[in-house]
């Protein structure tokens, strides 16, 4: 077994207080392992009570909302109590991404590394770009017009060809956006009506650094600098509400639901909040807990389910912003929001003990029976006794493995058994991918050099150095075995008729990144290529890049001798890999192309890159002069082209 096994096995162990404060990981979106935290009896002794909310959603019932010209209501931030952080949830819509990060892609060896992962598919709302510092927004019917004169005030985010901290709602109702950036990411947040070109921008508020609106653009949280720390406040169209003071600037640290109803989010303390998005926010704040080790919300039912202490161990619970929290799933060892958003992939220890009698084979008992006190041997048969008595006592220990489940539809769904850690897959269907350890091969008693403890200890150390098997399986329960050296399961990729599945993985002697793909219910996978950096199903036929050397890289498609090289800026899609073909070296730019695995197309020339939307449909900025950072802007609507704007400096991306 790897290294890498090794510690994904021993990190699901469960500690003691002491050594779990010493070895406690941050939990992470994807995944928060809970069994290495402290102990429940501790964290019990620090968790607070749920409070009853007295907010609810039906104080969220619409008012007529104020004109965009209108100055907003601001109300005075109360005195914090208790400040916060941990990390939350999946964010709905997010704008800016914190401190306004942007990258500096002059070079197309550069350009085509930002672009190469592949991409979902994207919302098709309409386009925002900058030129001479201005923001400006083109809907898909009409002719572009100018948002907002002036964005900068000392920030750089607009001189660069791709930017955040503009958005455009999921339904296209609003733009976001940001202005007066300063050298520090700070800036000032707008809101216009995304529908009519003769309306003005209204300001919700200064010194932002971060921002989240619903989907439909009526609700926004952001972040505000706030002393030392940071405020999590709330626009619903008519005023801005200071929510709470004594927030960090983290990565998910806050999460709105997609409908712009309820808001959650930790604090310096640690303590997980929630809310129902109306009047009077912060005096309906429900403390949910202080032990809280990951929590995430669901995009659809806008559900919080978050991992908290329980009175026997760490807890799934619930909670819809009505009433109070409800535990979920008992003793769980980690939780993670299915890629879905609507889903959540649990696991916890395996209830049945290991039996000392289904783990060792007696193979001294004629021998140890002539033994007698003083023999030679003898004192190593009394320790083979004791684990003997144990075998016919039906002993065992508290099991190492885990089970896997699915919540889904409100039920519980088991999925695998003896896992070591399990991860969500991103397909159509839900699935879910991780490791277990191959069948144990009982020991012989024979071996043993010591008691109880040892046999614990040799058994562990042959799950550590067995080997571990790879699996993928469904909420059916169908289990289907991978094989490899070391998937890489994050990025595992299904095709559209879930009959194959494609991983990148090493080859254990040269070190090389494989790609390899395997019809499920077979045994073996099939290696497709070496030095592979992204790939991605289209339909049912694999695609990947590879041999990617300074911006430059080979596509290719499994069962097929076709090869295109010299390709840049890969984009996966549902429907196509869209890139740049023979990008010159001195300029960046070529010739944009879409290709199925079976049909390339030619889309336009001259282009230097390209951000796609959806059905078919992209952007992109052609003729772009690397030295003055301009270039002409162009949408695609899968048919056509049409030239939106020249001398335009950025597209943003959202």
């Amino acid at each position: 077994m790897d290294e890498m096994e090794k510690n994904e096995l021993e990190k699901n162990e469960e500690l003691e207080p002491k050594e779990a404060a010493e070895n406690k990981e941050e939990p992470t979106q994807e995944e928060a392992p809970v069994t290495d935290a402290p102990a429940a009896e501790k964290a019990v002794e620090t968790a607070e009570e749920p409070v009853t909310a007295e907010a609810s959603a039906e104080e969220t019932a619409e008012e007529p909302e104020i004109e965009e010209t209108e100055e907003l209501k601001q109300e005075e931030p109360k005195q914090e109590e208790r400040p916060a952080e941990v990390p939350a949830a999946q964010k709905a819509e997010k704008g800016g991404v914190l401190g306004i990060v942007i990258g500096l892609i002059a070079l197309i060896a550069i350009m085509a590394y930002a672009w190469m992962n592949p991409m979902g598919k994207a919302v098709d709302t309409g386009i925002l770009y900058t030129k001479d510092d201005n923001l400006y927004y083109y809907d898909l019917k009409n002719e572009p017009y100018q948002v907002q004169e002036g964005l900068s005030n000392g920030g750089t985010y607009h001189y660069f060809y791709t930017a955040w901290g503009a958005s455009v709602t999921e339904d296209g109702s609003y733009l976001y956006f940001s202005d007066d950036v300063d050298e520090n990411g700070a800036f000032v947040l707008y809101r216009r009506d995304a529908k009519n070109a003769d309306a003005k921008a209204a300001q919700i508020d200064t010194d932002v650094y971060d921002y989240m609106a619903s989907k439909d653009g009526k609700v926004v949280a952001y972040l505000k600098k706030s002393g030392e720390t940071y405020a999590l406040c709330v626009y619903d169209g008519k005023q801005v509400q200071t929510v709470k003071t004594g927030i960090n600037l983290e990565d998910d640290v806050y999460a709105l639901s997609g409908d712009g109803k309820y808001l959650a989010f930790t604090d310096t303390t640690g303590l997980l909040n929630a809310v129902a998005v109306g009047k009077n926010m912060e005096d309906n704040i429900l403390p949910l807990t202080d032990s809280a080790e990951t929590y995430a919300m669901a995009e659809e039912s806008g559900i919080l389910y978050y991992v908290a202490a329980g009175k026997d161990g760490y807890n799934i619970f619930s909670y819809d912003f009505k009433g109070e929290p409800k535990t979920v799933i008992e003793n769980v060892s980690s939780m993670e929001m299915m890629p879905n958003g609507r889903d959540v992939l649990y696991c916890k220890k395996s209830e049945e003990k290991v039996l000392y009698k289904d783990i060792i084979v007696d193979d001294m008992a004629e021998q140890d029976a002539k033994l007698k006190k003083g023999d030679e041997g003898y004192e190593q048969k009394v320790q083979r006794d004791e684990i003997r008595k144990a075998m016919k006592n039906g002993e065992g220990f508290e099991p190492l493995l885990q089970e896997c489940y699915v919540l889904t539809g409100g039920k519980s769904v088991r999925v695998a058994g003896d896992v070591v850690a399990a991860v969500g897959v991103d397909s159509k269907q839900t699935y879910v991918a991780g490791y277990k350890t191959k069948e144990f091969t009982p020991m012989h008693l024979s071996v043993m050099d010591g008691g109880l403890d040892m046999v614990e200890y040799i058994y562990y150390m042959s799950l550590n150095y067995g080997g571990m098997e790879v699996f993928l399986a469904d909420t059916t329960g169908k289990v289907n075995l991978l094989s490899g050296s070391q998937p890489q399961l994050d990025g595992l990729k299904l095709s559209e008729n879930g009959k194959k599945a494609a991983y990148l993985d090493t080859d254990a002697n040269t070190g090389d990144t494989i790609l390899v793909e395997i019809e499920l219910g077979k045994e073996k996978a099939e290696t497709v290529a070496t030095n592979v950096q992204s790939f991605g199903y289209i339909g049912n036929t694999l695609i990947y890049y590879f041999d990617y050397t300074e911006g430059v890289g080979t596509l290719g498609a499994a069962g097929s001798k076709t090869t295109i090289a010299n390709a840049s800026g890969v984009q996966f899609t549902e429907d196509a890999v869209y890139y740049v073909a023979d990008a010159d070296a001195a300029t960046g730019n070529g010739e944009l192309r879409a290709w199925d695995g079976k049909t390339e197309t030619a889309i336009a020339k001259d282009v230097f890159a390209f951000q796609y939307k959806e059905n078919g449909k992209l952007v992109y900025i052609g003729k772009y002069d690397v030295n003055a950072g301009v270039g002409d802007l162009y949408y695609y609507d899968g048919k056509e082209a049409r030239k939106l704007d020249t001398g335009i400096t950025a597209i943003f991306i959202y």
